[in-house]
């Protein structure tokens, strides 16, 4: 399928993606020329022995290769038939399958850099052909699949009259996917960890046909949305029916994500002022403190779309614009969730938010290395964890006056997710809920979660991610 046309970018984007005015709206033209990069210097030392934490990664490298990546490839959860985990059952939670394949995609691809491993350089290849396949298999142009598989042989497909059932599952008779199927109502969460995957890998695979692929599909769904005012829209013409509007963060970072790999000379070379009141509108658009007590999973989703915006936004932007940028981040996005016992926010902040390291005791670098070494050991099979001690904790009283107030005003709860009492201060890793991605996975809960059920394991992603940020970042090595 060939990319359409790169459309023109609307107002709020051309500020947005080239340079924007100075904080007095003053206009800055300033574009830098394409290509840019920003990758790290590889100047790591591999010749010495891997010490725990890398040994951890090796570990869950091999798990997710072995039992994650069934079908077309696309990460999911995987359930075996007995305890002990020797025979393979079925596949379980791919609902999400996207953005955690994008995930693990730019994992591997971090994971290459650094080591310039043939495994992981393999990995990055066959990953970005999933995701390529999750775009092209819908038939919808732009339209990303949450999952990709094959009826023949998946665990998951009970036939086409099963599939005519399920709202999200269609299967595929005629052309190129002929035999496959795929589950859609795509919400914007899958294209967010799709694009963190392609853009990361496209800077660090040395693969022409890779990064030419990258291009094109990038470039498709680009066109798509702008073309249809930054709304997903599905096989049918309508737009999906889950969360279809792109934020403004997202439409940023896919515009910024577009001009990098394509440079494409239709691409407007001047923006406009960045004025007063659109940044007004894209802050209203960003407030991220109620996602500190509901649906807690949006912080993860605001963390991947920054890490894309600060790492390309260095050399793309002028410096105006990139310390406004790098002030949201800190103020609006990070803010809410720092040192709060996560190792994959905290690695983001401290490789693209403006931490300067050297401090002979840094919060940041210790609570990142302790949150790697208190993760469970592959494989992470779903566990049980009671109440928390009430004398162990201090309650957050925003979230007690929320939960109180939700009592009262029951519709609260369908306007902005349910609010539980919580603690003020994160628990450690290992005394967070078991699920598919813990970065996800709120830390101040009190609650009891989980069941003991070791058949069930997760994917591992979230380790990956965090542990191969950290050490392409430079924040650990390879020996710890």
């Amino acid at each position: 399928m060939k990319a359409r046309r790169f459309a023109t970018l609307p107002l709020l984007l051309l500020a947005a993606v080239f340079t924007m005015g100075a904080e007095e709206c003053q206009p800055d033209d300033y574009v830098a020329p394409w290509p840019q990069s920003n990758v790290e210097p590889v100047t790591y030392d591999e010749s010495v022995a891997a010490g725990p934490l890398r040994a951890k990664a090796e570990s869950y490298d091999a798990w997710h290769e072995a039992w994650h990546q069934p079908d077309h490839g696309g990460t999911i959860t995987a359930f075996f038939n007995d305890p002990a985990r020797t025979s393979f059952g079925f596949i379980a939670e791919y609902g999400d399958s996207t953005i955690w394949t994008g995930t693990y995609l730019a994992s591997q691809a971090f994971r290459y850099h650094v080591t310039g491993d043939r495994q992981a350089r393999a990995n990055v290849i066959r990953m970005v052909g999933t995701l390529s396949g999750h775009l092209h298999v819908t038939g919808a142009p732009g339209y990303i699949a949450r999952y990709w598989g094959t009826q023949a042989t998946s665990t998951v497909y009970q036939g086409d009259a099963w599939c005519e059932t399920q709202e999200r599952c269609h299967h595929v008779e005629t052309g190129p996917y002929a035999g496959d199927f795929w589950n859609g109502e795509t919400s914007r969460d899958q294209y967010t960890g799709w694009l963190l995957g392609m853009a990361t890998a496209y800077d660090m695979i040395d693969d022409a046909p890779t990064r030419a692929l990258i291009t094109a599909d990038v470039l498709e769904v680009f066109n798509m949305l702008v073309d249809n005012n930054w709304t997903i829209i599905r096989e049918d013409g309508l737009p999906s029916s889950v969360a279809p509007n792109m934020l403004p963060s997202l439409q940023l970072a896919f515009s910024l994500v577009a001009y990098h790999v394509s440079g494409d000379a239709r691409a407007p070379s001047r923006s406009r002022t960045w004025s007063g009141t659109a940044r007004a509108g894209f802050e209203l658009a960003g407030i991220d403190i109620f996602n500190r007590y509901s649906q807690y999973y949006s912080n993860n989703l605001g963390h991947q779309i920054w890490y894309t915006i600060l790492r390309l936004g260095k050399v793309y932007f002028g410096d105006a614009d990139y310390q406004w940028f790098l002030g949201y981040f800190n103020s609006s996005v990070h803010d809410y969730t720092r040192l709060s016992h996560n190792a994959w926010f905290t690695g983001i902040y401290m490789s693209q938010g403006g931490w300067t390291p050297g401090a002979p005791s840094d919060p940041y670098q210790d609570q990142l290395e302790d949150d790697l070494t208190r993760f469970r050991a592959a494989p992470n099979s779903r566990y049980f964890l009671p109440a928390k001690d009430p004398s162990s904790y201090t309650i957050d009283p925003v979230s007690q006056q929320w939960y109180d107030l939700q009592q009262q005003i029951p519709i609260l709860i369908e306007l902005m997710g349910e609010v539980r009492p919580q603690a003020l201060e994160a628990f450690p890793v290992d005394q967070q809920c078991t699920t598919d991605f813990l970065w996800q996975r709120s830390p101040f809960q009190i609650d009891a979660c989980g069941n003991d059920d070791p058949r069930y394991v997760n994917p591992g992603v979230d380790y990956l991610a965090a542990y191969w940020l950290a050490e392409y970042s430079k924040l650990v090595t390879k020996e710890q």
